[in-house]
């Protein structure tokens, strides 16, 4: 049996719609799938597989984008963007530099001339019926 939930989206994106993922019971990839819908739904593209669960790779327009999803307890629900930023340290900018920098040169496509990495949150409230997606754009670009 799956559950749909409604996306809501904060900061930057103001757009509600009917989430289509459903739910497996493994919360990582499910916070992960709701990510790649929620970001589908403003313009991201051309998702590709990764290696880890928790990462994104896709484009916005002709840029490559790596983006870390950052699963969000329930009890977390009311976490805001701002408490998204406070946890984007150096040790995670280094991290999501090498995660874009190495996207890049195992493709098999000429190097960019930009690389981007953003962070989004995810967080399911079953209860509810509802997700909040917080996304932190340019975490680290070149």
């Amino acid at each position: 049996m799956s559950q749909t939930a409604t996306i809501t989206p904060t900061a930057a994106i103001a757009e509600r719609w009917e989430a289509t993922t459903p739910f497996t019971g493994d919360f990582a990839r499910d916070c992960a799938e709701l990510a790649r819908e929620a970001l589908s739904h403003v313009g991201f593209t051309g998702f590709e597989e990764t290696p880890f669960e928790d990462v994104l790779a896709c484009r916005e327009g002709d840029l490559p984008v790596t983006i870390a999803v950052l699963p969000v307890p329930a009890e977390g629900f009311e976490m805001t963007l701002d408490d998204l930023q406070s946890l984007i340290d150096e040790d995670v900018v280094a991290h999501g530099a090498a995660l874009c920098v190495g996207r890049a040169l195992a493709s098999e496509e000429p190097l960019p001339e930009h690389l981007r990495f953003d962070v989004v949150s995810v967080c399911v409230n079953l209860d509810a019926g509802r997700v909040r997606v917080h996304h932190v754009r340019g975490a680290w670009q070149s």
